[in-house]
């Protein structure tokens, strides 16, 4: 009895092109995730920075109307985002001043601004000495 071994070697080569070829292709799937990824992260990130911007000024319009606004934190939406805001008077940042930390959240990303505003005490003229973003 004869056996036909034509094509034998056929279907392990075959099995190893495919492999390749599935792989390249799960390779590019996960390449083009992770570039979309990254603009998305840096887009978040930009969306968590004017939301701390935003409760920065939102607290100096607090400061402006109220000279002796304080707060030991507040909530506040901007747009889908979010921030939280604190505000200091004169044990923070020196008498006469108010220091406001805001830290913005768009999903996983946070930033954080710290500013520091002098108030005087006898005209009320409410003036930014400093905005700075901090590291978290």
């Amino acid at each position: 009895m004869k056996i036909n071994n034509k094509g034998t070697a056929a279907l392990p080569a075959m099995l190893f092109i495919g492999g390749i070829i599935v792989e390249i292709g799960i390779a590019g799937a996960f390449i083009s995730y992770y570039l979309s990824q990254s603009g998305f992260g840096v887009k978040m990130s930009a969306e968590a920075l004017a939301a701390a911007e935003a409760g920065v000024q939102d607290a100096i319009i607090k400061i402006i109307r109220n000279k002796n606004f304080t707060s030991s934190g507040y909530d506040l939406a901007v747009g889908s985002r979010s921030t939280n805001v604190v505000v200091c008077k004169d044990s923070c940042a020196g008498t006469g001043k108010h220091k406001i930390t805001s830290i913005g959240s768009a999903l996983v990303k946070r930033r954080k601004i710290e500013a520091v505003v002098n108030v005087n005490s006898t005209t009320g003229e409410v003036k930014i000495e400093s905005i700075l973003e901090v590291v978290i």
